[in-house]
């Protein structure tokens, strides 16, 4: 097992393009680390700089206590699994994920007891005499990520490795993965464009976007507490709502929508930090699921009341989603199944106002709440 440092790292391409700008942090030693982001936000090309697959321009990248800048990546000590398997055709399971060792020049005994015990964690000592074309993509993944097992790396580098599964095949993947990670203890690095797998598979995660990191911390934190509007509209589904509006003082401190179409009392938590917002444009962000139906289920004591026009009502079974609008602004709530309105119909949202969140417009950086830094 190994730490894995990046200080100041930076991808620049012969065109002039910068792939990602300035990348530092350390993923620590035996840790589950998420690269998260929308496409093209530099996840893989960080990742693929940690593998040796990317030069690096400018920067230092560290595995363990080695500066691996202008190693290769086979001298890397760490394993990587790709978003296609890159499994060999012509050969059966067993010969996949012995090949690396037989390259390396391992005994027959010792291969044979890796890919044993390889297969026993993943359960799939029973396919190992079979084609890649025999098995399910679940399976062909769990060979992937066997192959990866059987080298013993430091560090387990994964590339979008679930894209290609079903939604079933990738909630049992995603929880034999974290399994797999408890029961090794290796550090490992997993990109994903998916916020849901970040979230649910992370001890920390990295918000990625435009080459930059945006926010670094656990996932709940992340969720709770974002650094900035990016990582609030892009962790968590349905997005945070976001309304442009102003702060106004009017026998107390309130947020007014910016046409007026409705207003919240702000609780005093709060107002110390917007004093200085006072008659200026701001963002307030909320939750879809701090937003409720006024008279429904589990509605808190401190809400404030705003009231819209229902555009769709979506039952999920467990919870309906239940999109409005506010004069110009659209809603959308997350509310415990009960009897609605049919669209076009008014409805009188409660919005819980100890979970609001308020974005400078011009930064965008988060500012009713003590957000942690972008670094970690």
């Amino acid at each position: 097992m190994a730490r894995v440092r990046l200080d100041h790292v930076r991808k620049q391409y012969d065109n002039g393009f910068v792939a990602v700008h300035d990348a530092s942090f350390e993923i620590h030693d035996g840790e589950f680390v998420v690269l998260v982001g929308p496409s093209g936000c530099g996840k893989s090309t960080t990742l693929r700089m940690i593998a040796g697959l990317e030069t690096i321009s400018s920067g230092t990248l560290m595995i363990g206590d080695r500066v691996v800048n202008d190693v290769a990546p086979k001298d890397r000590d760490i394993a990587m699994v790709f978003q296609n398997y890159a499994l060999y055709p012509h050969m059966t399971v067993f010969d996949n994920m012995a090949f690396g060792l037989k390259l390396r020049g391992f005994s027959k005994q010792e291969i044979r007891e890796r890919v044993h015990r390889a297969a026993e964690i993943l359960d799939i000592g029973g396919i190992l005499d079979r084609k890649p074309r025999q098995l399910s993509g679940g399976q062909r993944q769990r060979v992937a990520v066997g192959r990866a097992i059987v080298r013993q790396p430091q560090v387990f580098l994964f590339d979008e490795p679930l894209s290609n599964l079903d939604a079933k095949l990738r909630v049992q993947m995603r929880a034999e993965i974290s399994r797999l990670h408890r029961q090794l203890g290796t550090t490992m690095v997993y990109v994903t464009h998916d916020q849901v797998e970040a979230m649910t598979m992370g001890d920390r995660i990295v918000v990625m976007n435009g080459g930059h990191i945006q926010q670094i911390d656990e996932p709940m934190n992340i969720y709770h507490r974002p650094y900035n509007r990016f990582v609030a509209e892009f962790i968590g589904s349905p997005s945070m709502n976001f309304v442009e509006g102003d702060i106004v003082v009017n026998e107390g401190m309130s947020f007014v929508s910016s046409d007026a179409a409705f207003s919240l009392k702000l609780e005093n938590e709060v107002t110390e930090k917007l004093r200085d917002w006072i008659g200026n444009k701001i963002v307030l962000g909320i939750r879809p699921e701090d937003i409720y139906v006024a008279g429904g289920h589990g509605v808190p004591e401190r809400t404030g009341h705003v009231t819209a026009t229902i555009d769709v009502v979506e039952p999920m079974g467990n919870e309906i989603f239940l999109y409005a609008r506010a004069g110009a602004h659209r809603l959308v709530a997350r509310v415990a199944p009960q009897p609605l309105p049919q669209p076009e119909a008014s409805v009188t949202l409660a919005l819980d106002l100890s979970r609001l969140h308020f974005f400078d417009p011009e930064t965008e950086i988060n500012i009713a709440f003590e957000a942690p830094g972008v670094m970690a």
